[in-house]
C-alpha cells in the first residue's frame, strides 16, 4: 500500500451539498446566487446562497478558456448586517473551502449573526475545476506506482497547470469580493490558507479590514523542508507531556522506549495485517513498516483530540502488535485533498527552493522521513507556474492581524508565526499550550475571534483565557481518560 503523503491538513473534511431550493435567484452581476444548504459532519444544515463565477484560466488572456469558481455565502441573520464579510480560506493546499468549513460553521454562529460568511473553492478544488491525481482505488498501489501516477498526472488533468498558483487564486478571490459587492473584507486563513491570506493582503491591502492567521506559513516556509524537524519537536513535546502527566505515566511508564522498540522491530520484520478500512469499512490489507508508523504518528499530532489516545495506540502496537488503533485514527486526518491542485501550487511555489542537502541535514535527528526527495521527483515532471518577484517577501502591513498557534503543532509550530510577525506592525500572536494544528476550536479562541471581528482592534482583547486552554486528557484504556 502507498504511504499517504504528509500534507498541510487542518480539518477533517466533510462534504457540503449545494442544492437549489424554491426561492427565486438573486443576481449580483455577473454572479447568480441560489438557495442551498451546507451540511456539517453532525448532520446539521445551514442555509446558504451558492453560485458560480466564470473567470479566465489564464488571467493574461481574458478571452481564452474560462473556468468556474464555486462559492457559498452564509448570509448574516440580522436585517442590517455589517458591510464587511468574513472570507474563510482553506488549507492544504488542496482543501475545498465549501467542503471543509461546514464543520466549523456551528461554532461561528455568533459571527454570522451580524456578518456574511463567504466560502470560495480555490481553483483546482471542490467544484472549481477540481484537480485530482489519485483516488481510493490507488491505495492498493505500491509507493513506486503511486509516484509514477503522480508524475504522469498532468497528462490526465483538464487544466493548464501553470495557472493554479496562489497569486492567481487570490486574484480570483478579489473578483468574487467585487461580484458580491463588498468594499472591504475580513480574512481567516488556516495553514496554507495563511499563505493565501497574506498573499491577498500584499496584493489588495486596501480591501482587508482584519486578518486572522491560524497555523501560520511564513515567507521562508518551503513544503517538507522543516517537516521532519518540526514533527520531531512536536513528538518530543508529546512524550514529555505524557511523562509529566500522572495518569499517562502510570499507565505507560516506558512509552518512549516502547515506541523505539516498535520501530526497531518493524524495521527488521514488517507486519502484514488485514482489517476493515477506517473510512470505507471494506477489507483492507496493509504492510506496517517504520515509515508507515511514523507517518501515522505525524498525522495524529495535528489533532489534540486524536493525540489523547496516541499513548494507548503506541502501547497497543508495541506490546500487543495491535496496529489498528494507531492507523485508524490517523486515517481520520488524511481525507479529502485535491492532490492535483496541491502539486500545481507547490511545484511552482516550493519545489524550486528545495535544497536536498539542507533538507537531509534538518531531518537527520528525526524519526520522520525526509519527504523532499519524492516531492522533488514528482515536481520535476510537472509544468511549473510563475510567481512574482515579491511572492516570497515578508508582508509588511498595519492592518490588524490576529495570529493563532499551537505549541505542539508538528507542521507550523509558533516559530513560523514569529517570522511573519516581524514585518507586521499591528499584530497579536497567541500560543495555545500543548495544542496542535489549527486553534479556532475552543470557546476561548472563538470568543476572541468574534471580539476581534467586531472591533477590528487588538488592544481591547482580553486574552486571559488562552492560558486555560488545554489539550484533552490522555486515554489510559479504550474506555477513555481517567476521571
Amino acid at each position: 500500500m502507498r504511504q499517504k503523503p504528509i500534507f498541510l491538513l487542518l480539518f477533517s473534511l466533510f462534504l457540503a451539498a449545494c442544492a437549489p431550493q424554491s426561492l427565486p435567484a438573486v443576481t449580483l452581476s455577473p454572479l447568480t446566487l441560489e438557495d442551498c444548504a451546507l451540511t456539517s459532519p453532525g448532520g446539521q444544515q445551514m442555509d446558504a446562497r451558492c453560485g458560480k463565477l466564470s473567470v479566465p484560466e489564464d488571467r493574461a488572456n481574458p478571452d481564452g478558456r474560462q473556468i468556474t469558481l464555486n462559492l457559498a455565502v452564509i448570509p448574516a441573520i440580522k436585517r442590517t448586517p455589517q458591510p464587511d464579510a468574513l472570507f474563510l480560506l482553506a488549507g492544504g493546499p488542496g482543501q475545498s473551502a465549501v467542503e471543509a468549513f461546514p464543520a466549523m460553521l456551528p461554532m461561528l454562529y455568533n459571527i454570522h449573526e451580524d456578518r456574511d460568511i463567504v466560502l470560495v473553492d480555490q481553483r483546482g478544488t471542490g467544484e472549481s475545476n477540481p484537480l485530482r491525481c489519485l483516488d481510493d482505488e490507488d491505495e492498493s498501489l505500491t509507493e513506486e506506482q503511486v509516484l509514477e501516477k503522480l508524475k504522469t498526472c498532468p497528462e490526465r488533468l483538464d487544466a493548464d497547470l501553470r495557472f493554479y498558483t496562489t497569486e492567481i487564486a487570490m486574484t480570483d478571490l478579489d473578483a468574487v469580493r467585487a461580484a458580491l459587492g463588498y468594499e472591504t473584507i475580513n480574512l481567516y486563513g488556516a495553514s496554507y490558507g495563511t499563505r493565501a491570506a497574506l498573499t491577498y493582503l500584499r496584493m489588495f491591502p486596501e480591501r482587508v479590514r482584519t486578518l486572522t492567521l491560524d497555523a501560520v506559513v511564513d515567507a521562508d516556509f518551503v513544503m517538507f523542508m522543516d517537516a521532519a524537524g518540526d514533527g520531531q519537536a512536536a513528538l518530543d513535546k508529546f512524550f514529555a507531556r505524557c511523562e509529566a502527566d500522572e495518569a499517562c505515566q502510570s499507565a505507560f511508564p516506558n512509552l518512549k522506549s516502547e515506541f523505539d522498540s516498535l520501530l526497531s522491530r518493524l524495521g527488521e520484520t514488517p507486519a502484514e495485517i488485514s482489517f476493515p478500512h477506517p473510512l470505507t469499512n471494506e477489507p483492507f490489507q496493509l504492510t506496517v513498516t517504520p515509515e508507515l508508523v511514523t507517518n501515522m504518528v505525524f498525522n495524529t499530532l495535528y489533532v489534540p483530540d486524536l493525540v489523547a489516545s496516541l499513548p494507548l495506540s503506541i502501547h497497543a502496537a508495541s506490546v500487543d502488535e495491535n496496529y489498528v488503533p494507531l492507523i485508524s485514527q490517523a486515517f481520520m486526518v488524511n481525507a479529502g485533498l485535491y492532490d492535483g491542485m496541491f502539486y500545481a501550487v507547490t511545484c511552482a511555489e516550493d519545489a524550486p527552493l528545495i535544497s536536498a542537502a539542507e533538507a537531509a541535514r534538518r531531518s537527520e535527528n528525526s524519526v520522520f522521513v525526509d519527504r523532499t526527495v519524492d516531492f522533488a521527483a514528482v515536481c520535476a515532471a510537472w509544468p511549473r507556474g510563475q510567481v512574482s518577484a515579491g511572492f516570497r517577501a515578508p508582508v509588511a502591513s498595519d492592518v490588524p492581524v490576529l495570529i493563532l498557534s499551537g505549541e505542539a503543532d508538528p507542521i507550523t509550530p509558533p516559530w513560523h508565526a514569529e517570522e511573519v510577525a516581524e514585518s507586521l506592525s499591528n499584530d497579536l500572536h497567541l500560543v495555545f499550550g500543548g495544542m496542535g494544528h489549527g486553534n479556532l476550536s475552543s470557546r476561548c479562541s472563538i470568543n476572541l475571534f468574534k471580539s476581534f471581528l467586531e472591533s477590528a482592534s487588538l488592544t481591547s482583547l482580553d486574552t486571559t483565557c488562552v492560558a486555560a486552554v488545554q489539550p484533552p486528557p490522555f486515554f489510559v484504556d479504550f474506555s477513555g481518560p481517567r476521571p
